[in-house]
């Protein structure tokens, strides 16, 4: 069994044009081929806070809480 991991655009167009993702891993075993996306692992940074969309962190959210409970109380 032998692994590789490439960029989908070495691929021909009629076969990328299938896998959403920018990295393709290639597996070879017993004569089969087989392509899967690799998904992308979210760095550090982009799951800061809490949510991922980064509008939003979780220090932001905190402060935004309490003025909220200060404006009730």
């Amino acid at each position: 069994m032998e692994t590789l991991v490439v960029d989908k655009k070495i691929l021909p167009e009629p076969i990328f044009s299938y896998i959403q993702t920018e990295k393709i891993r290639i597996l070879a075993e017993n004569g089969n081929v087989v392509l899967s996306p690799v998904k992308n692992k979210p760095n550090a940074d982009e799951l800061f806070g809490m949510f991922s969309d980064g509008k939003l962190s979780s220090q932001d959210f905190i402060k935004q809480k309490t003025a909220e409970k200060e404006m009730e109380g």
